[in-house]
């Protein structure tokens, strides 16, 4: 087992007792190691996903403390870059591929988000059209 996944469990036991500023701690040094692995192995879904989760944990966190506009930063942290990433053509083709597979996973979350707490009115259909473009038949990747 990787030291980042006992640091995220670590963060999952103490969010699981309220004990917020611990599981901050244990999620932000998991982070770190998981944004190190993946400077070394790009290509590692498994990583690119724990990223995600890790920062979608941070998120909940802080939605449960009751401040959203920081949780919805950590939502659109992933959702943003992984959209960056798909549209990169300086990376490689299965890098592009892993990113837009990536997005369905981090737009769910930003759209349930939306449901419980205001967002823009722009920012909110920019999410729809990006479900909407997801969803449609004609999708291309470059």
């Amino acid at each position: 087992m990787q030291i980042w996944q006992t640091l995220m469990r670590e963060g999952n036991d103490c969010f699981d007792q309220c004990a917020w500023l611990d599981a901050e701690q244990y999620y932000n040094k998991a982070l770190a190691l998981i944004e190190l692995d993946w400077q070394e192995d790009r290509n590692n879904v498994e990583l690119l996903l724990a990223w995600i989760a890790g920062l979608h944990n941070l998120s909940t966190l802080f939605e449960e403390q009751g401040d959203s506009e920081l949780a919805l930063r950590y939502l659109t942290l992933p959702h943003q870059w992984m959209l960056a990433l798909s549209q990169d053509d300086s990376i490689s083709d299965e890098l592009q591929a892993m990113a837009m597979r990536a997005i369905k996973i981090t737009l769910m979350p930003l759209l349930e988000f939306s449901k419980n707490h205001p967002i823009c009115e722009q920012c909110y259909h920019a999410l729809q059209a990006t479900k909407d473009w997801l969803t449609s038949p004609a999708q291309t990747l470059h």
